[in-house]
């Protein structure tokens, strides 16, 4: 059998990924796109995933190329853009693909961190235009109640505290502290860096909150025993309803003319 990878577990669960995970603020993308001020130009998205952010850009008339590595991820996302021409699929990992032209944007959500370090930002570089924007960005939550959030943390630590470092809260930390800030400050090719912090709630049943859990890659990789036992705690101990604050982090770098 062959090993599984982190980074490749989510196509094993590509329709309640796209049926569950959370989009992003419509103010993100107003501020990516005048950040970027495309005028016409295309944008290329880097791990698309089930096309959540890359419908986001084109319903605002931008032309994506849109770049996801799993074959049953991309299926999705072709038929979540199946009536968008101005959609391109590629299945293709963002270390292999040569684009043919400049884009005017590079957008990655939810994914960079996947992305191969030695490699990533010099492939930016190249595939932008000089002034063009680098927009990444990523959901985090956690639930509303600091008691819950005890309850739940309680939990992983009996039952699965190998993945502790992955499930605690983060979202308070300043973002000039947080990767990929101290990377990109380092980086020749970009400039104008900025981050932003978008709010907002969603409120989930307690079969969906542990149905969104299944669909990360922390608990993608637990052995489905424990993964199956901590869901059935989580739902026992949440009643019917949860409120998730949520907090979508966005870092903006302009490509330098160098």
């Amino acid at each position: 059998m062959a090993e599984r990878v982190r980074a490749r577990v989510f196509g094993e669960v590509a329709d309640e990924y796209d049926r569950i995970r959370p989009g992003y603020p419509a103010a993100l993308v107003d501020d990516v796109l005048d950040h970027a001020r495309l005028a016409g130009a295309p944008a290329l998205e880097v791990g698309a995933g089930t096309g959540r952010a890359t419908v986001a850009f084109a319903e605002r008339g931008v032309a994506v190329t849109a770049l996801e590595p799993d074959g049953a991820m991309a299926e999705v996302l072709r038929r979540r853009v199946a009536d968008r021409p101005d959609v391109t699929v590629a299945v293709t990992a963002f270390e292999d693909y040569r684009p043919a032209r400049p884009f005017g944007l590079l957008f990655s959500a939810q994914a960079w961190h996947w992305t191969e370090p030695a490699v990533r930002w010099r492939r930016a570089a190249a595939a932008l235009a000089p002034g063009g924007t680098l927009a990444l960005f990523w959901n985090g939550d956690r639930p509303a109640d600091p008691e819950v959030t005890a309850t739940l943390l309680d939990l992983h630590r009996r039952r699965a505290p190998q993945i502790l470092p992955d499930v605690e809260p983060v979202h308070d930390s300043p973002l000039a502290a947080a990767w990929p800030r101290e990377e990109l400050v380092a980086q020749t090719d970009f400039g104008d860096l900025s981050e932003r912090l978008y709010r907002w709630e969603r409120t989930l049943t307690a079969q969906d909150y542990t149905a969104n859990l299944s669909t990360h890659s922390a608990y993608r990789m637990l052995d489905e025993g424990t993964r199956v036992g901590l869901f059935r705690a989580i739902t026992d101990v949440l009643g019917e309803r949860i409120v998730v604050s949520m907090a979508t982090a966005l870092y903006l770098a302009r490509r330098l003319d160098n």
